[in-house]
């Protein structure tokens, strides 16, 4: 993602070239690892810099079964899991780390894109292509592509779906695929397939998650998600600290929380971002409302439970770091899109059952420059930017529109120091993930 720009870059073979018909797995992972000599990187860093990085907050991998896959002795590793190594190389490529040569990083995103591909062309979809796929996705919305992003994920999508890991997250049920697992394991099953099973519902959770995230940006907002939101009843994924101790805890006696349950205090970050994404479905799905009473008493209701739930996020999260900085990212663009869609609705259109629509914009302006100061608070928070989650730009850029529109901005002391503020961080953020540069 980002290099310094004053830094000359190699740049690297595309990829397609040598995925001929035939094409052995073998020589796949060499392939992969060739990039990897080309960018002067190696794989115990670059994957030491995922799990401390994005994994924090995208968890839908098992750092004990990765790695797993890397030293088995004997075993060639799966076309999947080199593309998942290649995405990893990709999405870790902004960590500015001092050890890796210059390279052009638009090479290494078409290389990986053509990789992707042609494993997905040539071999049986596995949870690690389709991780590799949300990786990808993942990537392109960071740095500042949101269409791309939400093209991506929905390809994504439609293979997870084909996967059928759209029934991980459910319970006592026999799910076909993945070696006819269920989700409800004993602990005397192997290991492994716990692992691939927790895998599977996070990777699951974390598409559902990831294309409400960018359908927010989307240029053309008539598009419908591929995904369906898990029921109120749906478990929530697992979070990394589970996923890492597996080998020593019994799964019975782990709790085991719905995604509706907002209220419970067994909830870490990722479950948290579920629930966050799960309420903005909610939202979205609030605004096809046709009629203005209804909708209305929707986002009311639906704008008294996000502040309740921030607030919570809030409480939890203190002392924890970024823990919960997803989740809350969710939560706060959840209330700029639900008050920014009330001030836009036309004002002639009132019912005489409602009160005027002008009072409802006029509390929602309120609302929106509340978050506003949210934001300039979280901004003033972080001087470093490896660790946030790609919904932190958005946050600004939305604050900033919102004290863009108020017309008297530049005259008010206040608002004049949050913007440029604002705009600060979002440049240092743009550069640090080379944003929108190709």
């Amino acid at each position: 993602m980002a290099a310094d720009s004053g830094r000359p870059g190699v740049r690297l073979a595309a990829l397609a070239i040598v995925l001929e018909p035939g094409i052995t797995q073998a020589n796949l992972y060499r392939q992969v690892l060739h990039l990897f000599r080309e960018t002067g990187q190696f794989v115990d860093d670059v994957s030491a810099r995922y799990f401390q990085g994005i994994h924090r907050y995208l968890p839908v991998c098992s750092r004990t079964r990765f790695h797993r896959s890397l030293i088995t002795l004997g075993a060639v590793p799966s076309a999947g899991f080199s593309a998942l190594l290649l995405s990893i190389c990709l999405a870790t490529s902004s960590s500015r780390a001092t050890n890796t040569r210059p390279f052009d990083r638009r090479s290494l995103y078409l290389a990986t894109r053509s990789f992707l591909a042609q494993v997905q062309g040539s071999f049986p979809p596995d949870i690690h292509l389709i991780q590799a796929r949300l990786l990808l996705a993942v990537y392109d919305y960071t740095c500042g592509r949101p269409d791309d992003a939400f093209d991506s994920i929905a390809g994504c999508a439609r293979m997870a779906y084909a996967a059928r890991l759209h029934l991980f997250n459910r319970t006592s049920l026999q799910l076909p695929g993945f070696h006819e697992v269920v989700t409800n394991v004993n602990t005397d099953v192997d290991t492994d397939l716990q692992l691939e099973t927790k895998e599977a519902a996070n990777t699951w959770w974390g598409i559902t998650i990831c294309e409400r995230i960018f359908f927010c940006e989307v240029t053309t907002p008539e598009q419908p998600l591929v995904t369906i939101i898990p029921d109120g009843d749906a478990l929530l994924p697992t979070e990394p600290a589970v996923l890492e101790q597996i080998d020593y805890l019994d799964f019975n006696l782990i709790h085991r929380v719905a995604v509706s349950n907002i209220n419970s205090v067994d909830v870490g970050g990722f479950g948290r971002s579920a629930q966050a994404a799960w309420l903005l479905d909610q939202v979205l799905n609030g605004f096809k409302i046709q009629s203005l009473d209804s909708k209305l008493s929707q986002l009311k209701a639906l704008d008294n439970t996000f502040q309740t739930f921030l607030g919570g996020l809030v409480h939890q999260g203190g002392g924890k770091g970024s823990v919960f900085c997803e989740a809350i990212a969710i939560t706060i663009r959840a209330l700029f899109a639900l008050h920014t869609h009330v001030t836009s609705l036309p004002q002639n259109f009132v019912q005489s059952t409602t009160p005027s629509l002008e009072d409802w914009s006029s509390r929602s302006d309120a609302a929106l420059n509340t978050v506003t100061k949210m934001v300039v608070d979280v901004v003033d928070a972080h001087d470093t930017f490896d660790l946030l989650a790609p919904s932190y730009a958005f946050m600004i850029r939305a604050a900033l529109r919102h004290i863009h529109e108020k017309s008297y901005w530049r005259d008010d002391s206040g608002l004049l120091s949050a913007e440029e503020r604002l705009r600060t961080s979002l440049e240092k953020f743009d550069r640090h993930w080379n944003a929108d540069t190709y």
